[in-house]
């Protein structure tokens, strides 16, 4: 008996060792965990997007040939309207102008003189007639003779009258008509002139174009030539901003006019702005050129945003869908699918089976299982060796499934396992 005893405490002993030391040198894993929250759930729809501005305005090279631009307003600088932001070289410009103000004044003395010379013959010529008149008043009783000669000189003297009249009146018409050519030409010379500076219809922020330099395109700078009407500038005005996004046609019938919006710029993911929902387009266009998705245009209007909007940032938008007061809810990589159940672990690493609800792209309702204030594990600890979060995902955690549908669990109508 004794002999029995004694194997029994020399195996318990060596067991006992052996375990220990494997205890001491077996490395632990800690378990990334995660609290269960309550309170508001936020089901949302993400959507991707690029900043633009509401309004901006195009400027264009003026319909002049062979202008240069000698000076164009830094890129990236906010401008007021009616500041200068591009000129060109004035030089030809300005000597036309002064050419065609040249001839205009020479016109105006020319019109001027044939309109004192129409005033002096005016006044001759019915001088004329008056004293042919009145020769013929004082002779048409004479002799027959001095009569006749009397009447042919009144006769002539009105037909003197109106030719001559009638010429200067003619000069002095083709001068006015000189004089408004010149001034046509000095107002168009005036206006090219005018137009080799242009100033800023709205205010905004000077985004240079690019245009088209022998067989390459580049951005415009100074000394390039541009087309008479090519683009050179975008002025857009960033006191109003827009991000113009898409979603998915299968996503496009949740999204609608109204509906608040949460935004981050992918260069600060940690600041939120908001916005609203403005407009949605009403036809489905290729996500890009070789695409197969379809997607709807969306524009979401910024309410809050600050100096850190630029047009071309891309953004991230986050259409809220619904907000459900008062709910449990956990991150999606904490849920696991268990001998066909969906299940968390607990913080003593205990399986826990939950019923699912709705969910948004990072978490997922708890209708029943848990009640909030829970620590719960973010990887499965059944698997052995070191994990990440969402490592080993199971179906509900990789959201596979389409969103449930409120009164709906992701898997299905009624209150049941989460399809994911």
């Amino acid at each position: 008996m004794k002999k029995y005893l004694f194997i029994g405490v020399a195996l318990g002993v060596l067991l006992g060792g052996y375990y220990g030391v494997d205890a001491i040198f077996t490395p632990s894993v800690d378990i990334p965990t995660a609290r269960v929250n309550k309170g508001e759930f936020v089901i949302s729809l993400r959507a991707t997007g690029a900043v633009d501005a509401k309004r901006a305005f195009s400027v264009t090279a003026p319909r002049i040939r062979g202008l240069q631009i000698t000076w164009l307003a830094p890129e990236g600088s906010m401008v007021q309207q009616g500041d200068p932001i591009i000129r060109f070289d004035a030089t030809q410009q300005q000597a036309d102008l002064t050419d065609h103000e040249s001839t205009l004044k020479i016109n105006k003395t020319a019109l001027e003189r044939a309109r004192q010379e129409l005033a002096i013959q005016d006044k001759q010529l019915t001088l004329e007639l008056q004293k042919a008149e009145r020769n013929y008043d004082e002779k048409k009783h004479d002799a027959p003779k001095l009569a006749e000669e009397a009447r042919l000189e009144l006769e002539l003297a009105k037909l003197n009258f109106n030719a001559k009249l009638e010429q200067i009146r003619s000069d002095v018409a083709k001068a006015e008509l000189e004089v408004k050519r010149a001034e046509d030409k000095v107002n168009l010379a005036r206006k090219e002139f005018e137009q080799t500076t242009i100033s800023a219809p709205i205010p905004g922020m000077v985004v240079y174009l690019e245009i088209w330099k022998g067989g390459t395109m580049g951005k415009v700078q100074e000394g390039d030539s541009p087309w008479p009407g090519q683009g050179i500038i975008n002025l857009p005005d960033l006191t109003d901003m827009v991000v113009k996004a898409t979603v998915s046609e299968v996503d496009a019938a949740k999204v609608d006019s109204g509906q608040q919006v949460i935004v981050s710029l992918d260069a600060m993911p940690e600041k939120e702005y908001h916005g609203t929902v403005t407009k949605k387009g009403t036809l489905a266009r290729k996500k890009d050129f070789n695409s197969k998705i379809n997607v709807f245009d969306v524009e979401v209007a910024i309410s809050d945003h600050d100096d850190m909007f630029k047009p071309g940032m891309s953004a991230s938008c986050r259409i809220i869908q619904d907000k459900l007061e008062n709910i449990v809810y956990v991150p999606l990589e904490a849920v696991f699918e268990k001998d066909g159940k969906t299940v968390v672990y607990l913080e003593n690493k205990k399986k826990h089976p939950v019923e699912l609800g709705r969910k948004n792209d990072m978490q997922i309702e708890v209708i029943s299982g848990l009640t909030g204030n829970e620590t719960i594990c973010l990887v499965d600890p059944e698997i052995g060796g070191p994990q990440l979060p969402g490592d080993k995902a199971t179906e509900p955690e990789m959201n596979k499934g389409r969103e449930a549908e409120p009164g709906q669990t992701a898997s299905g109508p009624g209150r049941g396992k989460r399809g994911g």
